[in-house]
């Protein structure tokens, strides 16, 4: 397990994946400071050491004054952002919540010393390849949703306003990433309640393939990425483990690990989005080479962890 930094700064503490990041650094000791909206619930800190700062607004007047108090900010996790969940559509709001955000918490840092601003981006940014062509983080930055627009144009100004301002951002672009306390619209949310209820879920045909990494994995990433030197700064790196998976094989290990692999998930009964990419794979050689940092939950092994956390009971097939 990787050294943690002394002090932390998260965004987004209290979604899926900075929540999950907030108890790991919290059980590694470190000081960990969640910035998050006025109206933000905080239940998902609950029980942690975490000093939660709270903003109105993303000017970097008002987040220098919220980060006053905090005295020492070794690595910045900038984790949130608007657009993940497919409601957030409101264009005004994409920006504020991607590119105003991180101009102001940037401009807010200004002459701090840290060793790392993370900003988590997406692979959204890219644009659309056949298989088997995996994405390189030389692949065209050419989004066709506005999230990735918004996510791209963060990363692309943030890095450049970081160079002006002398703080070591980096980008991490996310693929897939699935586990506990992902939101009750994702895949394996809405197929654990599915057949909890008897119901026959509405699905795609399936074919679809995604590269999916388990919470705990870029968790570990993400912490690896705040301590290691190798890592470039104002450049972009594809946190991924390369792996295939196809979204009806996902289906199938929900189904198994719930111990019902002959139910019927409802495979063809919605037809494919039309913006919908088949093929979706990164390939994350140079992040791993930079860190050191490999994947180690397989997805069968996700998936059980998953279900097991989402169903409350001990999954088929699970030690």
């Amino acid at each position: 397990m990787t050294r943690a930094p002394r002090s932390a700064l998260v965004t987004g503490a209290t979604g899926f994946i900075g929540s999950a990041l907030c108890r790991r650094l919290v059980a590694e000791g470190v000081r960990t400071v969640a910035l998050v909206r006025a109206e933000s619930a905080v239940e998902r800190l609950a029980g942690l050491d975490v000093t939660v700062v709270r903003t109105d607004t993303f000017e970097r007047d008002a987040l220098r004054a919220a980060l006053r108090g905090v005295d020492e900010v070794e690595a910045v996790f900038h984790l949130a952002a608007y657009g993940v969940h497919p409601d957030q559509r409101d264009a005004g709001r994409m920006i504020e919540g991607n590119i105003a955000f991180v101009a102001g918490l940037l401009s807010a840092l200004e002459g701090r010393p840290m060793q790392r601003f993370l900003f988590a981006g997406t692979c959204s940014e890219y644009g659309p390849v056949a298989e088997p062509e995996r994405l390189t983080e030389s692949s065209p930055v050419a989004p066709r949703s506005i999230y990735g627009a918004a996510k791209a144009a963060a990363s692309l100004f943030g890095a450049a306003l970081a160079r002006t301002l002398a703080l070591p951002f980096v980008t991490l672009r996310l693929f897939g990433v699935y586990g506990p306390g992902e939101g009750e619209h994702r895949l394996v949310p809405y197929l654990v309640r599915c057949l909890q209820r008897g119901e026959t879920p509405t699905l795609t045909g399936g074919e679809q393939v995604r590269d999916l990494t388990f919470v705990d994995d870029v968790v570990e990433a993400l912490v690896t990425a705040a301590v290691t030197p190798a890592l470039a700064p104002y450049e972009a790196y594809n946190l991924c483990g390369g792996r295939p998976a196809r979204i009806r094989d996902v289906a199938e290990g929900v189904a198994r690990a719930l111990g019902r692999p002959d139910a019927d998930l409802g495979l063809g009964r919605r037809p494919y989005r039309e913006d919908e990419p088949m093929w979706l794979v990164g390939d994350g050689e140079r992040f791993m080479s930079a860190t050191g940092w490999r994947p180690e939950v397989d997805l069968d092994e996700g998936l059980r962890r998953t279900v097991a956390a989402l169903s409350g009971v001990a999954p088929a097939g699970g030690g």
